[in-house]
């Protein structure tokens, strides 16, 4: 593996992972197979344990409802656990409701992206692989070893955080048949680093057969399919050698605002920048001196409405869905974004006339109104078609 392939696997882990979650039981993503950290004696397989960002943005839009939540809110299968009743899951790709005067034409498409994806997610778990029941560890596995027996049976062991020691802390086993344990490893080598080419990891795809039966459903939805994806990281000092700021900026003006400026005001930096062939795009960036998590992250994603997409691609966990405040700001393009805020970080959103787009701004230290509406005027939202 090059020096350049490692880097793009760690800037772009966090996007790569979260999407996987999508074809699990609602029920069970909260610690869904792929999400753990499997180890045997020879090797460790490691899964992204966090989830992802959210947000919003603005153009020449429709009236930002203040329904808040709702617009974000994953209802099916939300809450964290019985213990976090007020937990819950937050889309970025994808509206969850829509206000009632939408247009009609949009509210369609919506409604025929979310009837594609339930079909296709139905098919899949019939035709796909799958991580087999009998190898699904305790709500709050997030390791694994394995132990083979001499009848050919596997007993699998999870763990969750470490002991008082620094060990592993053992929640619980299982044995898995031989056959059911060849199941397990073909799933994670077939929805490893190296995906199916040509087509956006989310959905999920290993074979010809599927991206075959995924092109017929959205073609009879309507919709366009995610291909694959083209991504710009930034160079990091002497270490890599991918894009300059200014590269990244003048290919985010081509792609995402027809040439013209898509920033009114510059960040300071990017973290990543990568776009479909149909319109859907996401740019991580920074708006602060201090360019590392610690500083103010944003995340922005643009959804065409037209997409085959299941809302799953990317979400935030949050812990108290009742500890944001609902507001609006317009920016000085005339975008009203609806923006939802806890203290630490914000999610704001927008229904387009051609997309949904949201916005994530995180700061550890706690952002005020002001900061907040900063961040989201940078953008020049009429840019967005």
């Amino acid at each position: 593996m090059t020096r350049e392939q490692l880097w793009d696997i760690i800037g772009d882990i966090d996007d790569r992972f979260i999407a996987e979650a999508a074809q699990y039981d609602p029920k069970q993503r909260s610690r869904s197979p792929e999400r753990i950290v499997h180890m045997n004696k020879k090797r460790i397989i490691t899964f992204a344990l966090a989830a992802a960002l959210i947000l919003a943005l603005g153009a020449v839009a429709y009236a930002a409802d203040l329904f808040g939540l709702k617009a974000l809110l994953i209802t099916n299968g939300s809450l964290l656990s019985a213990e976090n009743a007020n937990g819950g899951r937050l889309s970025i790709t994808q509206p969850q409701a829509v206000p009632e005067e939408m247009d009609s034409a949009i509210r369609e498409k919506i409604d025929n992206s979310a009837a594609a994806w339930s079909e296709w997610k139905a098919w899949s778990e019939e035709n796909g692989l799958r991580w087999p029941e009998s190898c699904k560890g305790p709500e709050n596995t997030s390791a694994m070893s394995e132990e083979e027996n001499e009848d050919g049976t596997y007993t699998l062991i999870f763990y969750d955080g470490v002991d008082e020691n620094g060990e592993a802390k053992e929640i619980g086993r299982r044995v898995a048949s031989a056959e059911d344990y060849a199941q397990m490893h073909a799933y994670i080598e077939a929805t490893g680093i190296e995906v199916f080419p040509g087509y956006d990891p989310a959905y999920c795809i290993y074979t010809q057969e599927m991206a075959d039966h995924l092109e017929e459903i959205a073609a009879r939805y309507g919709l366009k399919v995610r291909h694959g994806r083209n991504l710009m990281l930034p160079n990091y000092r002497e270490y890599t050698n991918f894009y300059s700021f200014e590269e990244i900026t003048a290919k985010i003006n081509e792609i995402c605002a027809g040439g013209k400026s898509f920033f009114r005001t510059e960040p300071t930096g990017y973290d990543k920048f990568y776009y479909f062939d149909e319109g859907t795009f996401a740019i991580s960036f920074y708006t602060g001196e201090d360019q590392s998590y610690t500083g103010t992250n944003c995340y922005l994603y643009n959804s065409p409405y037209g997409t085959l997409s299941s809302g799953y691609e990317i979400f935030d966990v949050v812990k108290d869905i009742n500890a944001f405040a609902v507001r609006s700001h317009i920016t000085p393009d005339g975008a009203e974004l609806t923006v939802l805020q806890n203290g630490t970080e914000a999610f704001a959103y927008i229904y387009l006339e051609n997309s949904f787009v949201t916005l994530h701004v995180s700061q550890i230290g706690g952002m005020s109104d002001a900061e907040i509406d900063a961040v989201l005027d940078m953008v020049d939202f009429s840019t967005i078609r």
